[in-house]
């Protein structure tokens, strides 16, 4: 999917499409490579997701109205680039957007490294070439995976790129904590350009291929609309925006942390300490799906995050934001995993595979719709609620959410182990 959650196991038939597929030697070539793109990727992921917000929350000098301000303009950014790229992307011209995406990348790590402290004169630049690189990247990198993969090697392709990249989400926090707290931001600004570099490098090695269906979303809405499991899907896809790890918490928690904590350092080192159990749970999950059993564990991991952000509330100290943390690393991690593979299953299910850019436009939209209804919620909250426990009050209100989207997720669940 174009958010950059990944591929899981049940995306295959979804994203085939008719075109004739590509060699062999082309398929080995691709894997290979994509295999080492997706590792660099993550690092970047991890940067963004954990520690830029941190930089731009002592930038601004705390203001966090600033922060989900920046958030709501990547939701609005990302959802506007995400159909242009959809209705444009042919395949002339996915080399291009692919090479442009990591590029863009570049660009935006050498503004953090030139502009320094005068990065707020060009924010909302940064802001929109960072959204294009990212959307550009997945857009482009998901087909090309899927075109090079055999329907059934791709689940225990993905299986093996999640079980290396979960080895990094290991030791990249706690190595970019470090680094920031006893170096510099600079110095980690560098180790990013150096990824990024390689990951220019590497995608030379792509022979890239793109399904060339046309874009066609007012005609497929008035298939999609008219089915009851495709809106379900699509509304749990909105709430998972809304109240998931890759919403408006992406900017929250790590701000949380970095209050209660003081040092980067210790950010990274819990993130790190807490990937082990979710590394542990993903393989579990995976098991499961081998062996084709419903899984049943949605509601109860959402209603554990609901009990520990009422704990915050009630009890707002370093050990109830950790344990907080803990739950959300990785049962939150794991349940929006699950989520966006349900996404591809339902769309398979339904007949609408030959409709694979709409759907993800469309499953974008929601998504977009999702992060912005919790960004909207939380300034709500945060200029109103004037307390030491605003953040947790925030939180307990979007975990609520979460149990929507968790009951939601385990009735399309069982609805697909059923058919």
């Amino acid at each position: 999917m174009v958010d950059g959650t990944g591929l899981e196991n049940r995306q295959v038939n979804s994203l085939a499409g008719s075109n004739p597929v590509p060699s062999a030697s082309v398929c080995m070539k691709n894997k290979k490579t994509l295999a080492v793109l997706s590792l660099l990727r993550k690092i970047l992921e991890i940067f963004s997701s954990l520690f830029l917000s941190i930089y731009l929350f002592q930038l601004v000098q705390g203001d966090f109205n600033f922060l989900l301000l920046y958030a709501a303009f990547n939701a609005a950014a990302g959802c506007v680039l995400n159909f242009l790229l959809m209705k444009n992307m042919q395949p002339d011209n996915a080399n291009f957007i692919f090479r442009l995406s990591i590029a863009c990348e570049i660009i935006s790590i050498l503004m953090l490294l030139i502009m320094q402290e005068n990065l707020l004169s060009v924010i909302w630049l940064f802001a929109l070439i960072q959204r294009f690189a990212k959307n550009a990247h997945y857009v482009v990198y998901e087909v090309t995976l899927i075109r090079s993969t055999k329907t059934q090697s791709l689940s225990s392709y993905v299986a093996g790129i999640n079980i290396i990249g979960g080895m990094i989400t290991l030791v990249a926090p706690l190595m970019m904590g470090y680094t920031i707290t006893n170096f510099s931001w600079y110095v980690v600004f560098i180790m990013m350009l150096i990824d990024a570099i390689v990951s220019a490098i590497v995608a030379t090695k792509v022979d890239f291929s793109v399904i060339d269906n046309g874009f066609h979303p007012i005609k497929f809405w008035k298939k999609a609309f008219k089915n009851r499991t495709m809106r379900e899907a699509y509304f749990v896809s909105y709430l998972k925006r809304l109240s998931g790890t890759d919403g408006v918490l992406e900017y929250l928690l790590p701000v949380v942390l970095f209050l209660t904590l003081g040092t980067e350092f210790s950010i990274g080192n819990y993130d790190s300490l807490f990937s082990v159990v979710y590394i542990i749970m993903l393989e579990a999950v995976r098991i499961l799906n081998r062996k084709g059993r419903v899984k049943r564990f949605y509601v109860p991991l959402a209603l554990l995050m609901l009990i520990s952000a009422a704990n915050m509330v009630a009890d707002f100290n370093t050990f109830s934001i950790l344990l907080f943390y803990f739950t959300i690393k990785t049962g939150g991690a794991l349940i929006a995993l699950e989520g966006s593979s349900m996404i591809y299953a339902v769309g398979n299910k339904e007949n609408l595979s030959s409709y694979t850019r709409e759907h993800h436009f469309t499953w974008n939209l929601f998504l977009s719709l999702g992060n912005l209804t919790g960004i909207a919620i939380t300034y709500i909250i945060y200029n109103n609620f004037y307390s030491q426990e605003v953040f947790a009050s925030v939180i307990l209100v979007l975990m609520v959410f979460f149990v929507m989207q968790a009951y939601g997720l385990q009735r399309i669940e069982q609805k697909l182990q059923n058919a």
